[in-house]
């Protein structure tokens, strides 16, 4: 029996026990699932049971395996929960995504993405050789409306309207701390770091990409504020990364922000979606998505005065952008 320790370093803060195996052990993540799946792995002495299970800075991850063996997770069949379908016809289809569900198939989850679950629904139906393609996407955990194409035409004209920011794309947001304007823009040129994979704010430069948004206060909580976030641009991460460059991470967000006992995912929710129907001249799709049930009891809790923790610290920090230098 071969075992291996691994110590999650400061960028591992967030990930998975799944990514970090992968990583900082030099797993596959097929292997890495399948010695999760297997009762191989602990987390500071407790069995690891999920690959979502999420670490921070110091955890010792244990990994005990016979050199040689394949460790293979049961194939997830798509189960067709974790969406609703809002708008469809031959050539799209716009579900509203719950939490949890990856909207298109990654290493992670290879078998239970939104896309397998939405292919299942169509075959089930007796859909033949369904086609389901993204026209862009939202992050694992935030909820909300995301489009898809069926076919090549719509995709590459959806495609074309969401590169040019054409589309309306409304978010609410509940953000830590007090945001003192009633309506602001935000604007930040964004990088990925390439070790870590997380988007940063980078002074303006030959890879930097600008991000820019604009914002309406809806309603402010005693340690909280709930906005209306419009996208100008569609960068990863961008409302994420640029509210907590402004000293308010989103609630719950575990990469930019820090873990809050109210919520288990980010405080993030894809509430309007409006664009140009890709092959009906002068049609113009628009739906909307209301509070998800977690976001509404988050809202009744900080409305009460709950108290966001450990998220709420961090917005204390200074509301001026901290560059990554270069």
């Amino acid at each position: 029996m071969e075992r291996r320790t691994i110590v999650v370093g400061k960028d591992g803060a967030g990930h998975t026990v799944q990514r970090v195996l992968h990583d900082q052990g030099s797993f596959t993540h097929r292997d890495a699932r399948g010695l999760i799946a297997s009762g191989c792995v602990s987390r500071n002495a407790k069995a690891v049971s999920k690959v979502d299970e999420r670490c921070a800075p110091g955890d010792r991850l244990e990994v005990a395996f016979e050199a040689g063996r394949k460790y293979d997770a049961p194939k997830k069949v798509p189960h067709g929960e974790g969406y609703r379908v809002v708008y469809e016809d031959d050539d799209l289809v716009v579900v509203d995504k719950e939490p949890g569900v990856i909207t298109v198939p990654a290493p992670s989850e290879p078998d239970d993405s939104l896309v397998d679950r939405l292919l299942a629904a169509y075959k089930k139906r007796g859909v033949k050789r369904p086609r389901v393609l993204p026209a862009h996407r939202i992050d694992r955990f935030t909820s909300g409306l995301v489009a898809f194409a069926r076919n090549g035409r719509a995709l590459a004209a959806l495609k074309e309207q969401f590169a040019a920011s054409k589309p309306e794309r409304v978010y609410l947001a509940f953000a830590a701390g007090k945001i003192a304007k009633d309506r602001g823009r935000l604007s930040h040129h964004l990088e990925e770091n390439k070790k870590s994979l997380k988007v940063e704010v980078v002074p303006k430069g030959p890879r930097a990409k600008l991000a820019s948004c604009t914002y309406r206060v809806v309603e402010r909580f005693p340690r909280a504020t709930l906005l209306e976030v419009t996208l100008e641009t569609g960068r990863r991460n961008q409302i994420r990364v640029q509210l907590a460059a402004e000293g308010h991470p989103l609630l719950g967000d575990f990469v930019y922000g820090g873990p809050t006992a109210l919520l288990g995912r980010t405080a993030l929710h894809a509430h309007r979606l409006a664009f140009e129907h890709p092959k009906v001249p002068g049609k113009r799709v628009e739906v909307e998505s209301p509070l998800p049930e977690d976001l509404t009891h988050l809202m009744g809790r900080l409305r009460r005065g709950a108290s966001p923790e450990r998220t709420a610290q961090s917005a204390t920090r200074t509301r001026t952008p901290v560059y990554v230098k270069r």
